[in-house]
């Protein structure tokens, strides 16, 4: 429990003859602060976390739009980036909805939208959002994935986002010319995903 004591001298003309203490329990007030103290602090690093993932799927829109540039008449590029801009703009648009939503903010949690889904889809969005930051520093990226499907119960753009920013960091830590290795393999009844790199 907290207190606050306040001091004060008690006066009789001008000669001071005593002390009088006020003493008010603040315990309620204490715990509400520092309950605030706390939701601030869980938006702060939420804000920060959703800041970090909304740069990354603009990576693959702008790569998109190079192509485009590039061979604009040609019908396979075109199909291509359009699919993988649209990939991203749902990532992004996921984000920015976590944005939005006042009430995660508050809490600092990010909910998970569960579903039947395949996993060679979610590496291929990763490596579109990391593909960018991989091509700048020249690495060679070699991805092995079983040949028969794994799918899984997850949230795909959490997912994706989990293993682009793995990606991410290969890329930011390894010398320029690095390897960085993205395999998959089923384990039972669990899918083991490794990142690998020739960095530090």
């Amino acid at each position: 429990r907290h207190w606050l004591c306040s001091h004060y001298p008690v006066r009789s003309g001008d000669r001071i003859f005593g002390v009088g203490v006020v003493v008010v329990e603040v315990t309620d007030q204490k715990r509400h602060t520092e309950l605030l103290k706390e939701a601030d602090r869980r938006k702060d690093e939420f804000l920060a976390v959703l800041a970090h993932e909304l740069r990354n799927p603009l990576a693959p829109i702008r790569t998109g739009l190079e192509l485009l540039k590039r061979a604009p008449r040609d019908p396979a590029v075109n199909a291509n980036s359009r699919e993988m801009m649209e990939r991203a703009l749902l990532q992004t648009v996921r984000l920015v909805d976590d944005l939005l939503d006042i009430s995660r903010i508050s809490t600092g949690k990010l909910q998970l939208r569960t579903e039947r889904i395949e996993l060679s889809g979610i590496v291929q969005t990763a490596v579109e959002i990391s593909r960018p930051f991989i091509d700048e520093k020249r690495h060679n990226l070699i991805v092995a994935l079983p040949a028969e499907p794994l799918p899984l119960d997850g949230d795909a753009a959490r997912l994706a986002q989990v293993i682009a920013n793995l990606l991410n960091n290969a890329a930011k830590y390894s010398p320029e010319g690095g390897q960085i290795g993205l395999s998959a393999a089923r384990h039972g009844g669990e899918i083991q995903i490794t990142v690998q790199d020739s960095g530090v």
